[in-house]
């Protein structure tokens, strides 16, 4: 009608920021058979090392029977393979560079270890990993995924010497992988690896400024594919704020380093595509 005053327009929904580049799994991968053999046959010239020891492995999982005992065990081979390789092309800074670039030649081997590791136990608590500070750091709500897995250390008992704590992370299913290493005697007082699945997000709390030391970057692990949390709220949520208390108490403690022990070269460095 003529002189009617127009409609507001309905406000447009809020951009959310885009998944981070070169993502390719999201926690709960499950390897497919294609998938499997492009592993194999990459992983051929190692296979049978890494083979005999997960098929020791396997027999304490009597539940696995017929084709699951067979896909569980090409997966925990590409486990085995990232967390003992000390050379060659299954070494994991060797993933972790082809998933950071975009590249892509590893992608089975990354689709086999995150199925692997969804057949671990969970570990809930801190984690730690070390590392050099870079840059000031993500700010709070800032949301970092990581392509590659992320491998950090229970935080107790004391954190080994040589390298600065960087990340303190409460992990809800960052998995345990010490029944893949075959540990020497009297390692029982060593910090125990946790692998968060490629993919993984993780909530920025808060820096925690060190004396003499570079900052720490709190972090809570987020469940499913985070996509929840991409829109980098400072605001914390109840569980936001119950993993950075128990954050806070855990670093609170006696600041104390291990004797004699280094940082696992897989337990340092940035966490996420900006880290």
């Amino acid at each position: 009608m003529p002189g009617a005053t127009p409609a507001p327009a309905a406000p447009k929904p809020s951009p959310r920021p885009a998944r981070p580049a070169h993502l390719p799994f999201v926690p709960g991968h499950v390897s497919g058979a294609a998938e499997q053999a492009a592993f194999r046959d990459f992983a051929a010239g190692a296979w049978e090392a890494h083979a005999a020891a997960v098929s020791r492995l396997l027999t304490r999982m009597p539940a696995l029977r017929g084709h699951e005992l067979d896909a569980a065990r090409i997966d925990l081979v590409a486990a085995h393979a990232y967390l003992t390789t000390e050379e060659g092309p299954l070494h994991h800074r060797e993933l972790i560079r082809d998933l950071h670039s975009g590249e892509g030649r590893l992608l089975p081997y990354a689709g086999c270890l995150a199925s692997a590791l969804r057949r671990l136990p969970s570990y809930r608590g801190v984690a730690l990993r070390g590392g050099d500070p870079v840059g000031p750091g993500p700010g709070v709500g800032a949301l970092l995924q990581d392509p590659g897995p992320v491998s950090a250390l229970a935080g107790t008992p004391a954190p080994p010497a040589g390298t600065a704590v960087r990340y303190a992370i409460w992990s809800v299913t960052g998995r345990k992988v010490r029944q893949l290493i075959d540990r020497p005697t009297g390692s029982a007082q060593t910090n125990e690896e946790i692998v968060f699945v490629p993919g993984t997000g993780f909530r920025v709390l808060g820096v925690r400024t060190v004396p003499a030391g570079p900052s720490v970057v709190l972090l809570r692990e987020l469940p499913g594919n985070a996509t929840a949390y991409m829109d980098g709220s400072e605001e914390l949520s109840g569980l936001d704020l119950k993993a950075l208390a128990h954050l806070e108490e855990a670093l609170s403690e006696e600041n104390r380093v291990g004797e004699g022990r280094g940082w696992p070269e897989r337990c340092t460095g940035p966490v996420g595509q900006d880290g």
